[in-house]
């Protein structure tokens, strides 16, 4: 019997020393896997759409199509950058501020499934968001779950989770073109004079 516990002995022994501990604080590469999955067969209604939307915005909903990603910031209270790219950003004060720039960006359109075709890795800024506790209020009313909200933002492309946990897929080119720092300025849309 001793025997047959000697092999055993080593193969415990060989596993004993400490696990290497790294830090690595970059988010995974990729649209999250829950946002992929998300309605694969597309068989939301029109209907079943435009209520998806409401919960997107605090404002009703109208039949155009599609919503606007500047409407849904009324919902948002706190935007908390856990992750920039240092090599396109130097500063916490320019993400910061490319954020700002993509929340009040008119242009920015929101569509319920993913829109580009091409590949994104690693996202340039990962951001978690708090919502208002009035729209917190107006979810657990509507009997809704409610989580923290994530945006993701790639080049011309970005993600966002709404506090219901749904995930939005949003264009950002004009944002893009016009504010980061590897944009194209003469591909953005002119600024209307108002």
């Amino acid at each position: 019997m001793n025997v047959m516990l000697l092999p055993l002995f080593f193969f415990c022994g060989m596993g004993t020393d400490e696990p290497k501990i790294v830090f690595d604080n970059r988010p995974q590469s990729g649209v999250p896997r829950e946002a992929r999955d998300q309605d694969r067969t597309g068989s939301l209604t029109r209907e079943e759409l435009k209520a998806l939307y409401a919960t997107l915005t605090a404002q009703e909903t109208t039949d155009r199509w599609p919503i606007k990603f500047h409407n849904a910031v009324s919902t948002i209270k706190t935007v908390r950058i856990r992750y920039f790219n240092k090599e396109t950003w130097k500063t916490e004060e320019e993400a910061r501020e490319y954020v700002r720039g993509l929340l009040a960006n008119k242009s920015s359109d929101v569509y319920s499934f993913q829109i580009w075709s091409q590949g994104v890795g690693v996202p340039e800024i990962d951001c978690l968001v708090d919502f208002t506790d009035e729209y917190r209020k107006e979810l657990i009313d509507k009997r809704k779950p409610i989580s923290t909200g994530r945006l993701l933002i790639w080049n011309s492309e970005a993600c966002f989770r709404d506090a219901t946990g749904r995930w939005w897929f949003v264009t950002i080119y004009d944002h893009f073109h016009r504010a980061h720092p590897k944009g194209d300025r003469t591909l953005a849309k002119p600024k209307k004079t108002e």
